[in-house]
């Protein structure tokens, strides 16, 4: 994870040390390692991995975006812990409904992985879609099944729950 001045700038899902190391040096070529007590995010990440956090409410930084790109992130950070939406469900919620493929770059551009839940994101028809992880789909698999998930999309005409004008799949 990069912090800066207690703001989240990114984290990266399991991958190599070194190529997490080259892709951290190569965005901020001044970043030092701290070598201190695990951070607050730190903890929780253990705490969502054991299950018992289902928000990450730390302050994130997502200067450096395009405004279309964190509009998208700030939507997909409403979708509820245990529940998905289509890359389509996000694309209407920021007022471009034509956009499904835009919204897919940038969930895959995602910089805070788990903080801004893009693994939450399916493709309109209900299948799995993508994922920029080392382990792809088999980590997003995983993920969902962690917060148990529902995979299957409502009929258009179900009623979800809407937040931020997008239906969710409920659990």
């Amino acid at each position: 994870m990069v912090e800066q001045e207690g703001r989240l700038l990114a984290t990266f899902l399991p991958r190599p040390r070194r190529e997490t190391l080259r892709v951290i040096h190569s965005r901020w070529p001044h970043a030092v390692e701290a070598a201190s007590a695990p951070s607050r995010f730190q903890q929780a990440i253990v705490e969502y991995y054991e299950g018992k956090r289902v928000r990450f409410s730390m302050d994130i930084d997502l200067t450096g975006l395009s405004p279309f790109y964190q509009s998208v992130l700030e939507a997909c950070r409403q979708i509820p812990y245990g529940q998905t939406a289509s890359y389509a469900d996000l694309a209407r919620a920021v007022g471009t409904p034509n956009a499904a493929r835009a919204v897919g770059g940038a969930m895959a551009r995602n910089p805070l992985p788990l903080v801004i839940p893009c693994h939450r994101v399916l493709a309109s028809d209900g299948s799995i879609g993508g994922y920029s992880s080392s382990r792809g789909v088999e980590e997003k698999l995983r993920l969902l099944g962690l917060e148990n998930a529902v995979l299957v999309r409502q009929p258009k005409k179900a009623k979800g729950r809407a937040v931020a004008g997008l239906t969710f799949a409920a659990v």
